[in-house]
């Protein structure tokens, strides 16, 4: 609006020699006048806006509108009636003893109620765009810790053990081969083909948990502890995938499993408000991994990406044991 004056506006002005000196005078004045839009329009985009009409308060959003330009009346008639004419020449009222504040008012109102208009605008074509990248930035990130799980936590020497367990199972003729066959199969379907969705039943993804905990505890020859303990009366409802697990992973991975009287706890609690998922296990102080936190932070990301202001994440740790608690609000 300022440059426009400067590349359009001195032809309408009444200006007998255009010099430096009166170009500067213009400027500075159009500078001036520009203050009032400037205000108004950042002041609606930055903070009426976010805070009455997205919350929809509208009445206290016309309250304080009103309020804004009470405000800047007085500011108006003074830059109008006296800072303009006296130190610049500059005269925009013929009748500058009529200039009063109410004038004021509704010339702010009627000059720059389109500024108003095209802040709410702006405002939500800025929420689309950003709506539009954090979808995209979800979508990469999903396909990344998808990538990283079956690298790093479906790995070779899990599933090798696990199936040299069943075939040894299976060769004894074990009650527990088929099952154990089952289980697998359930396993490798869900992580393959059924995490691909957005969300998953959460029925689904208990049924994933007890798979993992039950081919953990055969490939530990029954020298693993896990107090697995589950109460979902909301198990119709949807979950983000592959999201619990790498929780019961870190304390497989690095805590103390074979002590019968502190096994991993892992509890799942599904309400009608929300999902609460705790672990609890004791330290391992013999597990060395120098990737060890790579999968918590994946999973952070996520909760923050799926999940934003819906979860709440807490963990506990000291030099012997380690626990997480995680709240879930349902989508």
């Amino acid at each position: 609006m300022w440059l426009k004056e400067l590349f359009f506006g001195f032809s309408t002005y009444n200006i007998e020699v255009l010099t430096f000196s009166s170009m500067l005078s213009i400027l500075t004045v159009k500078l001036i006048t520009l203050v009032f839009p400037l205000l108004i329009f950042y002041t609606n985009f930055l903070a009426l806006v976010p805070w009455f009409i997205r919350t929809r308060k509208i009445f206290l959003y016309f309250v304080c509108l009103i309020a804004l330009f009470l405000m800047l009346a007085p500011l108006h008639k003074y830059v109008y009636a006296s800072l303009l004419p006296h130190k610049f020449g500059w005269y925009s009222y013929a009748y500058l003893d009529k200039l009063n504040i109410w004038l004021s008012f509704q010339t702010l109102l009627f000059e720059n109620y389109v500024y108003i208009f095209f802040s709410i605008a702006i405002s939500y074509v800025s929420e689309y765009i950003d709506t539009q990248k954090k979808q995209q930035e979800l979508e990469k990130a999903q396909a990344v810790t998808e990538l990283a799980y079956l690298k790093s936590q479906i790995n070779p020497h899990f599933l090798f053990n696990t199936l040299n367990d069943i075939y040894a199972l299976t060769y004894q003729k074990a009650a527990q081969a088929p099952s154990a066959v089952l289980k697998l199969s359930a396993l490798l379907r869900y992580m393959l083909k059924e995490s691909n969705d957005e969300m998953a039943r959460l029925d689904k993804e208990i049924e994933y948990l007890k798979n993992v905990v039950e081919l953990y505890e055969i490939g530990q020859k029954g020298y693993a502890y896990v107090d697995l303990r589950i109460d979902a009366h909301q198990k119709d409802r949807y979950i983000a995938p592959l999201i619990l697990i790498n929780f019961v992973e870190n304390a497989f991975k690095h805590g103390v499993v074979n002590d019968p009287d502190n096994p991993v706890k892992i509890s799942l609690s599904a309400q009608q408000d929300l999902l609460e998922f705790e672990v609890w296990n004791l330290k391992n102080s013999d597990q060395k991994d120098p990737t060890s936190g790579i999968g918590l932070a994946n999973v952070k990301r996520r909760l923050d990406l799926i999940y934003p202001e819906q979860h709440e994440l807490k963990i506990q740790e000291n030099k012997d044991m380690y626990r997480i608690n995680l709240k879930l609000a349902w989508k």
